[in-house]
This record gives structure tokens, C-alpha cells and sequence, in this order.
């Protein structure tokens, strides 16, 4: 349908006018950290060619990757603003500007062509999800240190550090204004600015190649780790990755280590990661493996979460909860191939992978909340649930990685035993990269998930989804390792050994920490800080201890424990049970087929033996 030509004239002045009006405005931060010790960046935000009545600044809640409202603004202090020459502050009869919510400041601009707002952040969090400033180093967390005007999140910007005289090196995905100037940054929008954490220090640095993209290592806080074996294991670990696309999205991608002395985590971003990692567990090689799982993990979500998401997932909104019950996808599917990319680099052999599995399916089943809380469910609750579990976590939830990673294992074995091993689950994966990201330019929905995964399958998996997905049935595992020719089996199976189903924690006292659901423990009345001080009259002061009162007791047998709750000492009658924890194990079933055989080796790129 033609447009009226006055229509046309008055839409392509508007557009133009628009264009002329963001063109003209510029925003400019300004990050100096003059007393690193006291853990204090100075912020300065720049706004020109904003003319307006009134704009409101905001700093976000949350960061994207960690679905937890985190409350940033409550680390700032010191907020002041200044238009053109003169101060905006707090006068008699009118406020220049003034807090009208936990993270907003509305500022009466009177259409001040020039804004300046300063503002103190305290950072001394040490996880990748916030920023910390000390004596050693600088860690930039945008969204938790720099705020946005509303509405305008598409701005452009600048980013001017001003790092402390002993710090020297910088590393981040952001790019340099001016390559004679490290120092100051450039940024398209404030979704990239949020999504590319910057390392001020002495870190040490490395640049190799992977895949023909230059990749960037900065290593902080030291440790037992070795430098070539990082990146020549990091480089099997991105050839794995692309292999499942089939193309790399970044032009140079940064990786940002903090060596500490017993955190661990990490945080996906569109072109880097953070990782944070115990400093001396880079060796033996057990505990290095910790390191290659993080680090294959952060990588696979180059693609799956930060390109290839849920719709709820982008645009974000950087004030409120963002949800969606496909976290099962982002985080699960990625823990799933996170040890499968490791198996396929050859940084894992198959026997290790095996029991990896078995001990990912082990945790499931000794969770109880697996019979109660779907994997949809807790990607939807992960705001409440997952982020701020409590001593009955294991009770009433899951976690949609580890469940999220069986229940993706599961969908492979389905897929490739229905296209007798001619797809898999790699094929799913590049199907909705190349569709929704790629192709639509947007994300999915839950539905869109299901219908590809069935195309690749070539069946409907209603069931499945019912079951597995929706649902909380214990999966019928031993039909999906037949496929491959496996079979799980319980090591615990014909073990009698009795349990009370708690998690004590000593230190001179015996106290309660967690109680398992079902178990007679949890039956009988035992709580969490209860302190065991007694069994039938027998002081125990350690869990030996109690084992020790327990010998030659069988099931059904009843004991007194004497306890001490909340100061007050009681006896509880409780009746013994058996350990019901499962201890699984995968092994080779006799005389396996050649179908079994073949996606055995589809799977874990390794003959059956």
C-alpha cells in the first residue's frame, strides 16, 4: 500500500532529524582509581547534545550471564551532577536532581546542551559477576560500575581510563579509540559496553591464534599454572567448539584469568570471558581438568546464549528479571558439551568422559528436588531459586546446568539412535544458530527449540518433552545407553549401609547442616542446626564417632539421639534406615551390535572396546 506523499515527507524529516539529534549527542565515562586501596572508582559521565527537560540516569541491577538482581546502585556514593558551568544540587524550594527509585537519578537538565554526573563505585567483589579495585589490579565490570541514560542505551561511547601510575597493562574485547592510546575505549552501544569486562594491572599477557582469530590471554594472581600448555590446550578447545557451528562469530576474542585462593566461576561474554580459578589446582592433572571444563564451557557460549538465546534474553532489560524456561538450554546444553568438546580435543580420553556421565546422573538421582522441580522450571526460577539456594535447595530443586546437562545428553542419544547416527545434537545446535540467529536475527522461543530438535530426530518428541523437560519423571536411562552400547549400573545396588540422611559439620560441634529428603533423618524430625551431642546414651563428637555407635545396628532398628535445639536439649526416637544414594557407573554391555557400536564411536569419537 502507497504512503501519502505528506506522510512520506513528514516520516523522512523525522527520521532525519533523528539521525541530526543522535549524531550530535555524544556520551563520554571517565574511570580514574587514584587510592586503589581503598577500592573506590571514580566515575565521571560526560553527556553532550542531549537537550532535554529532564533524563534519568540508571544503574543496572543485574549483569547478563548470572540471573540474580544483584543491586549494583548500592555501591555507589557521592553522586553529583554539574550543567554546563554551573552545580545541580539539592536548593530550597526545587531539587536538580533527586533519587526517584533503588537505581535512577532524575536530573532537571533545562536543556543543559552539556551534562556532567560523578559518582563514587566501592568494588571489592571478588567474582567474575562484579568489579573489584585493590592495590594489585583493576577489574571492570560495566554494568556494575558504569550507569546508562534511559533510552538511550544505543548511544555510543567513550571509555577514558585513568589507571593508577603502578598499573601499566590493559586487556579487554573493547577496542581503542586511537591505537597510540590503549587507554581510552570506544563502544556502539551500552549492551556491548555491559558485555566486555576490562582488566587494569600488571597481568601477564599472551597473544596466539586459534582458527584464524586472534585470541588475547591475561593471566592475574600468579599460581602453578604453565603458559604454553594454557593456549595450546585452549586452541583444541575453540577448533572443538567451531566444529559444531561450522564458522567463528568474533574477529579477536579475550580471555581474562583470576587466580585466587579457592574461587571459582566464570562469565560468557560476546567476545571474552572472566574466569576465576583456584590458583594452584592447575595441577595435578585432575584438577587442571576443572580448568579446561571452565574454559570449554565460557567458550561453547560464544554461540549458544550470546548469539543463539531465547527471545527473553535480547534485548535485555538491565532493571528487572528476565525470564525464560530455556536456561536448561543456555547453561545445561552447554554443560553437556562442555566435557564433550574436551573428549573431541583429546583432552579427556572416553573411559574419563564415561564417568563424568555416570557421575552427572549419579547427582541428579541424589537430588530429590529432581522429583520435584522441573528443568523448566528452574531456568524460570533461577532469579529466586538457583542464585540463593538455602540448606533445602537439594529438597524442592534442581540445578538446570548439571539437570540441564543429562537431559541434553539424553536428547543426543534420542537423536542420533532415530537417524541411526546420521544427525546428532551438533546438528540442532547449527540448525538454530543459522536460523534464528543468523537467519531471523533474533532469538527463540520454547516452542521453535522443540520443533527443530524434532526435525533433526525426524519424530516427535512430545513425550520426552513431557516427561523430561516439563516434567520430573525419573528418565528411563538404561534405553538411551543401550543405544550406545552401555549399560549403568549402581555400585551401591547391594549395599546395606545405614545413613541418618544429614551433612554435620564438626569444629568440637556435631551440628546439622542439611537433611536429605526421605531418608530417616528427615522423617524423624532431625533439623538443620540441631546439634548431635548423644546416640542411646553415647557421647559422639565426630562423624567416625557416630559410625562407631552405629555398628552392628540394622535397618529398622530405632536409636535415641540427644540433641541440642536452639539451647534446649531433647531426645529424638528415630528409626534406621539404609543409605539410599545411588553410586552409578557406565560399562560395556556383552556382545554390543554394530549399530551400537557405530554410535559409540558417533559419540565419543572413539572405537567401543
Amino acid at each position: 500500500m502507497k504512503k501519502p506523499i505528506t506522510t512520506l515527507l513528514f516520516f523522512c524529516i523525522f527520521t532525519l532529524m533523528t539521525i541530526m539529534t543522535y549524531a550530535d549527542t555524544e556520551l563520554k565515562y571517565t574511570i580514574s582509581m587514584e587510592q586503589p586501596h581503598t577500592h573506590y572508582f571514580d566515575v565521571e559521565m560526560e553527556i553532550s547534545g542531549l537537550a532535554q527537560d529532564s533524563i534519568d540516569i540508571k544503574m543496572a541491577t543485574w549483569t547478563p550471564g548470572s540471573y540474580l538482581i544483584r543491586e549494583f546502585s548500592r555501591k555507589v556514593e557521592a553522586f553529583e551532577v554539574q550543567g554546563g558551568n554551573r552545580a545541580l544540587a539539592y536548593h530550597k524550594n526545587a531539587m536538580a536532581f533527586r533519587k526517584i527509585s533503588k537505581n535512577t537519578w532524575r536530573i532537571d537538565t533545562k536543556n543543559a546542551q552539556k551534562i556532567t554526573i560523578k559518582y563514587k563505585v566501592y568494588s571489592f567483589e571478588w567474582t567474575v559477576r562484579t568489579s573489584i579495585l585493590d592495590a594489585s589490579h583493576a577489574y571492570i565490570n560495566p554494568a556494575s560500575v558504569l550507569m546508562y541514560v534511559d533510552g538511550q542505551q544505543q548511544l555510543p561511547s567513550t571509555v577514558h581510563i585513568k589507571p593508577h601510575s603502578n598499573f601499566k597493562k590493559i586487556s579487554t574485547s573493547l577496542k581503542p579509540v586511537d591505537k597510540a592510546n590503549k587507554w581510552v575505549l570506544k563502544s556502539p552501544n551500552y549492551d556491548i559496553l555491559v558485555d566486555s569486562p576490562i582488566e587494569i594491572g600488571n597481568q601477564e599477557t599472551v597473544d596466539f591464534v586459534a582458527e584464524n582469530i586472534p585470541h588475547h590471554l591475561a593471566v592475574y594472581g600468579g599460581g602453578n599454572y604453565d603458559r604454553d600448555k594454557l593456549v595450546a590446550d585452549t586452541k583444541k578447545i575453540v577448533t572443538a567448539a567451531k566444529e559444531v557451528f561450522g564458522q567463528h562469530p568474533c574477529e579477536d576474542y579475550t580471555i581474562i584469568v583470576h587466580n585466587t585462593e579457592g574461587s571459582y566461576g566464570g562469565l560468557e561474554h560476546l567476545s571474552s570471558t572472566s574466569l576465576i580459578y583456584p590458583r594452584w589446582n592447575y595441577m595435578p592433572d585432575y584438577k587442571y581438568e576443572r580448568w579446561l571444563g571452565l574454559m570449554s564451557h565460557e567458550y561453547f557460549h560464544l554461540w549458544n546464549v550470546k548469539r543463539l538465546r531465547p527471545k527473553a534474553l535480547g534485548p535485555f532489560d538491565y532493571e528487572n528479571e528476565n525470564y525464560t524456561q530455556l536456561l536448561w538450554v543456555m547453561e545445561g546444553t552447554t554443560s553437556y558439551y562442555d566435557d564433550l568438546l574436551l573428549r573431541r580435543a583429546d583432552l579427556m580420553t572416553a573411559e574419563k568422559y564415561l564417568k563424568v556421565a555416570a557421575s552427572n546422573v549419579t547427582k541428579m538421582e541424589n537430588t530429590p528436588g529432581s522429583r520435584v522441580q522441573s528443568v523448566a522450571d528452574a531456568s524460570f526460577d533461577a532469579w529466586i531459586k538457583y542464585y540463593r539456594s538455602d540448606e533445602n535447595f537439594n529438597n524442592c530443586c534442581v540445578s538446570y546446568y548439571m539437570n540441564g546437562a543429562v537431559v541434553s545428553m539424553l536428547l543426543d542419544l534420542e537423536i542420533m539412535h532415530s537417524t541411526k547416527g546420521e544427525k546428532s545434537l551438533d546438528d540442532v545446535m547449527r540448525a538454530m544458530y543459522e536460523r534464528y540467529y543468523l537467519g531471523k536475527k533474533r532469538g527463540f522461543t520454547d516452542d521453535e527449540y522443540q520443533a527443530v530438535v524434532e526435525e533433526v530426530a525426524g519424530k516427535k518428541l512430545d513425550d520426552f518433552w513431557r516427561k523430561y523437560v516439563y516434567g520430573t519423571e525419573q528418565p528411563d536411562y538404561q534405553t538411551y545407553f543401550n543405544y550406545v552400547g552401555l549399560r549403568l549400573m549402581d555400585e551401591n545396588e547391594d549395599k546395606e549401609e545405614l545413613a541418618l540422611g544429614v551433612n554435620l559439620s564438626g569444629g568440637g560441634k556435631l551440628t546439622v547442616r542439611k537433611v536429605t529428603r526421605g531418608t530417616c533423618g528427615y522423617e524423624h524430625g532431625l533439623n538443620v542446626n540441631d546439634e548431635i551431642i548423644a546416640i542411646d546414651g553415647y557421647r559422639v563428637s565426630s562423624v567416625d564417632g557416630i559410625g562407631k555407635v552405629l555398628q552392628g545396628k540394622k535397618a529398622h532398628d530405632k536409636i535415641d539421639i540427644m540433641i541440642s535445639r536452639d539451647g534446649r536439649i531433647q531426645s529424638l526416637p528415630i528409626e534406621l534406615a539404609h543409605k539410599k544414594e545411588v553410586a552409578y557407573k557406565l560399562v560395556a554391555i556383552d556382545s554390543a551390535t554394530d549399530e551400537q557400536k557405530a554410535l559409540y564411536k558417533k559419540w565419543l569419537r572413539e572405537d567401543f572396546e
